[in-house]
This record gives structure tokens, C-alpha cells and sequence, in this order.
């Protein structure tokens, strides 16, 4: 009878303890963060529109902060830097994605599907392949640039205070040129497991929106087999390129308003095929009219 009760206790002992080292997931949260960015040292040429949209003569750094809005089939990015403000909503159930961009005295709104948005990226792809290709750079390497196959994820010792949650630091090595190797510092807390559809660049776009053409699908490979929910990235690349982001507050299980997700009154909305063609005639930038194209 000792032994029967003894294997009960120890048996719900186990249950418990397996209970408590899960990880917990949410259904709704709202995650802020911030973020310090260096562009690579041949950002800044000098000079000004050299009549091709780009501006020279740009920053050598920006500081920006992101909320997350996040409700299962539904998510929300606010951003909010120097250069201006854009919002992306994301409607997983409708597949249709809306960025909203203030800047420059103009409130401009673009929309794609999901077919859009990947024949968006697929296009912006080649374009990149051809620039690589004029400096020079082979199609082997460029294959690699877009798929690198070598991830590696580094756990360490270390940990810190991220937000009020004990987070562990990973390294991310990955290969996306032969002889070079990108190294991600990565802080995660382990508790905190990521929601299906919850984007894991923070306020970036995850691969939405034109922004997410722009950049990849993603921004930062290996993030995928982080185990734990990511609170912290810090990039350094050769070319003087540099980020850190880091969440400053995440609640989860909050109730979100249906409004929150809804598209604001004063936008002139348009295809993603316009904001494209915009950007293609460098009219974006020089503050042309709205409805030029893109996004």
C-alpha cells in the first residue's frame, strides 16, 4: 500500500513538473520594442537625387521603436522612426496584407494578396540578380545569398533581463557566401513559445508587405529554430552594417479591439502594383503624387 501511494505521488509529482516546463503560448499579445540601426559604410555618397530615386547624402544611422499587435489570423505592426511612421496589417484569413505609410505630409495605403505579394517578391528577386550579376558577383553565390544552407545555432551560458523575463543568448552562424560567415546574437526566453503566424523580426515586416519584398523573406535566417520566443537580436556585418532590437514590454492574453485592425480613414489606398511601379520611377522618395505607384 506504501508503495502504491508513494508511486501516485511520484507519478503526479512528474506530471506537475512536466506541466510547469512547458512552454506557454498565447492567443493575443501586444509586444513593444525598440531598435538602433548603422547602415553599411557605402550608405552614405554624398550629393543628392542623382535622377535614378536615390537620394545620397542619407543618415548613417536610425533609431526606431515597434508595437506588435498580434490576434491569431490577424496581426498589426506599427513603426515609428525619425523618417516617418507605416503601419502593416496583416489579415492571414483573407490573405491580403495593407501597408500605411505617413511621411512627407502624405498618407499613402497599399494592399496585395498573397499571390501578389510572393510574384512581388519573385520580381524583386530577379532584379536583385541582375544587379549582383552586373558587379560581378556569381550565380552560385547569389543562390546562396537567397537560400543559405548552412545554419548553425550556438547555444551559450549566458543570460539576461529582457522585459522582466530571464532570456538565453544563442548565436546564429550561417554561410551565405562561400568564406563568409554572418554571425546572429539572438536572446530568447524559453518559456515563451511563438504563436503560429506571429512575426519573429519584431516590427519588421516578416516578409509582408513591399517593405518585406524589399529585404527578403527573411530578414535573418535560423530565427525558425530559435526554441523560445525571440526578445532581443543584435547584427553585425562586414560592410558596417549594424542592429540592435530589443522588446521593451509584451503582454499576452490582452483583449484587442476589432478597430485595431481596421484600415484608418485618410489613406489613398492602392494595388502593391502602383507603390512598385513608384519606386521603379523613383517617385516615392521625391514626395510625387500619391497613386504614382507601389505597395
Amino acid at each position: 500500500m506504501y508503495k502504491r501511494l508513494s508511486f501516485t505521488v511520484m507519478l503526479s509529482y512528474c506530471i506537475v513538473m512536466a506541466g510547469m516546463a512547458q512552454q506557454k503560448t498565447f492567443g493575443s499579445a501586444i509586444v513593444k520594442s525598440k531598435t538602433s540601426v548603422t547602415f553599411p559604410d557605402n550608405n552614405n555618397r554624398g550629393g543628392s537625387d542623382n535622377g535614378d530615386g536615390d537620394l545620397g547624402g542619407r543618415p548613417s544611422g536610425m533609431e526606431s521603436k515597434s508595437t506588435v499587435y498580434y490576434r491569431g489570423d490577424f496581426i498589426k505592426i506599427d513603426n515609428e522612426s525619425e523618417f516617418g511612421n507605416n503601419s502593416i496589417i496583416i489579415d492571414k484569413k483573407n490573405e491580403r496584407t495593407t501597408t500605411l505609410i505617413q511621411a512627407m505630409g502624405r498618407k499613402t495605403g497599399y494592399y496585395s494578396t498573397e499571390e501578389e505579394r510572393k510574384a512581388l517578391e519573385e520580381r524583386m528577386r530577379k532584379r536583385m540578380d541582375s544587379i549582383r550579376q552586373a558587379r560581378g558577383e556569381s550565380a552560385e553565390n547569389n543562390q546562396r545569398q537567397q537560400n543559405p544552407q548552412d545554419v548553425e545555432i550556438v547555444q551559450t551560458n549566458e543570460t539576461k533581463k529582457i522585459a522582466g523575463f530571464t532570456c538565453k543568448k544563442a548565436i546564429i552562424k550561417s554561410k551565405p557566401r562561400q568564406g563568409e560567415v554572418n554571425e546572429t546574437i539572438v536572446w530568447y526566453c524559453p518559456d515563451i513559445k511563438h504563436p503560429e503566424n506571429y512575426p519573429l523580426n519584431f516590427g519588421n515586416t516578416g516578409g509582408r508587405g513591399f517593405a518585406g519584398a524589399m529585404s527578403g523573406r527573411n530578414n535573418f535566417s535560423g530565427l525558425e529554430k530559435i526554441d523560445g520566443f525571440i526578445m532581443g537580436l543584435e547584427v553585425s556585418r562586414p560592410n558596417g552594417f549594424k542592429m540592435e532590437t530589443e522588446v521593451t514590454d509584451i503582454k499576452t492574453d490582452v483583449t484587442i479591439p476589432d478597430k485595431t485592425f481596421e484600415i484608418p480613414k485618410g489613406y489613398d489606398i492602392k494595388p502593391i502594383s502602383e507603390m512598385e511601379n513608384q519606386m521603379r520611377n523613383g517617385r516615392f522618395f521625391r514626395g510625387g503624387p500619391p497613386g504614382g505607384g507601389n505597395n
